[in-house]
């Protein structure tokens, strides 16, 4: 039987005690979980995984940590997402785990057209000095999308074509030039043509640290503004 323990998705687990040998106990082989509701919709989203049923509904745009107790390496789970009021099932998708990994967890779009998006973080530290990134592109209406840092010249694109329901690769950058500029344009445009986001004096970045950008919208209304949530990602 696969199991879910969390202090968010509100289960616990009683291990046995072991009397002849104190020491010695069962080896808990846990992944960590980490889920990001972009779900254009005013409900709240409750999340299932395998049997375990989160007690915690998540807003839009807050994250929600939980831990997968696994029995074996590779283990087959199963996701679900679902509205908070009705409970209707947006989304479900099979995906492998392992122990020890962080995965990242995203339902996108509206009821009628959900999207469910599960991958495995890069938990290693980035170069030293560097910042590491990733984007998710979590708006229809954006479109296909280009960023670039430090400035707005060709040579400082560095992500092209992210298009909606689309994670970037990881990508490192120093940390002056993500300070200088974060700039988000429509695919192919250059910043003096076209500026959907930007930042400048991003000293909020730290060197050696990983984050995850998120490109959404303030709320859950599709005409609302755009924004880039962007959040610390676990390094070690």
């Amino acid at each position: 039987m696969k199991k879910v323990s969390s202090v968010l998705l509100g289960l616990s687990l009683l291990l046995p005690s072991c009397l002849d040998d104190p020491e010695l106990g069962p080896v808990t082989l846990e992944a960590h979980l980490i889920f990001y509701n972009n779900l254009m919709e005013a409900d709240k989203v409750i999340w299932k995984v395998d049997d375990a049923v989160s007690t915690t509904e998540q807003s839009y745009g807050l994250p929600l940590e939980g831990v997968a107790e696994l029995e074996d390496f590779s283990q087959l789970t199963r996701f679900k997402a679902s509205t908070l009021d009705g409970g209707l099932t947006l989304d479900s998708m099979d995906y492998f785990l392992d122990p020890i990994r962080y995965y990242m967890i995203s339902i996108l779009g509206t009821e009628e057209e959900p999207l469910l998006l599960i991958d495995t973080m890069d938990t290693s530290f980035p170069s030293l000095g560097l910042v590491k990134m990733r984007f998710l592109q979590a708006s229809e209406s954006m479109g296909a999308i280009d960023i670039y840092v430090g400035g707005g010249l060709p040579e400082h694109r560095k992500l092209s074509g992210l298009s909606y329901g689309q994670l970037s690769e990881y990508m490192e950058v120093s940390m002056e030039s993500i300070w200088e500029a974060l700039i988000v344009t429509p695919a192919e445009l250059a910043p003096d043509d076209s500026t959907i986001l930007s930042y400048t004096v991003n000293n909020n970045f730290i060197g050696n640290r990983t984050y995850f950008g998120i490109l959404n919208h303030t709320e859950t209304d599709p005409e609302s503004s755009y924004r880039m949530q962007v959040f610390d990602q676990p390094s070690f």
